[in-house]
């Protein structure tokens, strides 16, 4: 009973990480009304949008979403205080758009699309229940708001680049907690957030495994073999943290909560943006964990290995059948990849180091700060 109370409290505290605590109290108040009164309205079409999306909440999005919270938060500040007093049956495409639109004009584009998705979902809902006759956004894609969506990202950092984005986090004046947990970003080939909001308890030093469970985007259990490199930067995240803190990497205002996602996020862009800084292309957290990923492909990791350490789904019928925890395999590979890092990291400079191109030297400018430490 207690762990289920813990767990419900854990989620409690992470919606509300996401969203506003008004958000939680209206999702919190469609749970709890039961279905025939949010439900009571004739088959006249009288009902009004705002009435057909509870119901939808309830029936559809808290069934189907991890976050439910996050799109509930997105309808309360773009679609309810627009449409949803208005009769569901007078809604036009039209008045759809110019919804999106205002979006657009202030240059949202991905939050345009992102409530453009969450409107189609409903009215395609609305329609298939029989709510509404026929869907206004039936006929519209995603890409006919803003226009099509940006290619992926590329970026991923070079063997030259790794050791100026490692040991430039030691010439600026940064919290231990952001240095030791950007580089465990790198090395874990974990994402931000995942990182700020481990905790202590979840590492088990003995026998060198991170026990994440289902903390993590796709809601899978995961375990995580730990290197020696990894141990140096979890060990020098608890040192950094005060005892009574469960977390990895505390908040340096309140020790009892994580550290903000963003805060390392903006460590990153100090060090790029600053007059003195990197001397590198731009790069953001995530990047380090596609870094891992092509270090991986690299060091001729097979895929299926790789998929697993990177926690993501194995491809085809293994998916079904395969239940093996790949955590030999998994050791095996990240302390492959852990040598190939330290490998970099211990070379006197970056100069002889792979940049883009075999033979290739990165060559950063005069005016930065590992410029001038050199």
């Amino acid at each position: 009973m207690s762990n289920a109370v813990s767990g419900t409290t854990s989620e409690t505290n992470f919606a509300a990480e996401n969203v506003g605590r008004h958000v939680l109290a209206y999702l919190q108040n469609v749970k709890a009304t039961p279905l025939a009164q949010l439900d009571d309205f004739d088959e006249e079409g009288n009902a009004t949008v705002g009435q057909v999306i509870n119901v939808w909440i309830r029936l559809s999005l808290i069934l189907t979403r991890r976050r439910p919270e996050i799109a509930v938060s997105s309808l309360m500040k773009h679609v309810l205080p627009v449409i949803g007093d208005v009769p569901l049956n007078k809604i036009t495409r039209l008045r759809l758009n110019r919804l999106f639109n205002v979006l657009l004009a202030d240059g949202k584009i991905s939050e345009a699309k992102r409530v453009f998705a969450l409107c189609k979902q409903f009215f395609g809902w609305a329609e298939t229940q029989g709510y509404l006759a026929h869907s206004p956004l039936s006929s519209m894609k995603r890409r006919d708001v803003g226009g099509r969506n940006s290619p992926p990202r590329e970026r991923a950092l070079t063997d030259a680049e790794i050791w100026i984005f490692w040991h430039g986090l030691d010439l600026w004046d940064i919290s231990e907690q952001c240095r030791w947990a950007l580089r465990l970003c790198l090395l874990t080939a974990r994402r931000p957030d995942e990182i700020v909001r481990a905790r202590k308890e979840e590492f088990h030093l003995r026998i060198g495994v991170w026990r994440q469970g289902t903390r993590n985007k796709s809601a899978r259990d995961h375990s995580l073999p730990l290197t020696n490199l990894m141990l140096i930067c979890v060990n020098a995240l608890i040192a950094a943290s005060p005892k009574n803190s469960p977390w990895l990497v505390p908040s340096p205002l309140d020790a009892q909560k994580p550290l903000s996602r963003g805060a390392i996020t903006q460590v990153i862009r100090r060090m790029l943006r600053a007059e003195r800084g990197l001397g590198i292309e731009p790069f953001a957290t995530r990047d380090l964990r596609r870094t891992a990923r092509s270090k991986l492909s690299s060091l001729n990791v097979p895929n299926d290995v790789a998929r697993k350490i990177m926690n993501h789904s194995l491809e085809g019928i293994d998916r079904v059948y395969d239940t093996h925890d790949y955590l030999p395999q998994m050791k095996q590979a990240l302390e492959a990849f852990s040598d190939n890092i330290q490998g970099i990291i211990s070379a006197p400079d970056y100069f002889d180091l792979r940049h883009k191109y075999e033979g290739e030297s990165l060559h950063v400018p005069a005016i930065s700060m590992l410029y001038m430490e050199r």
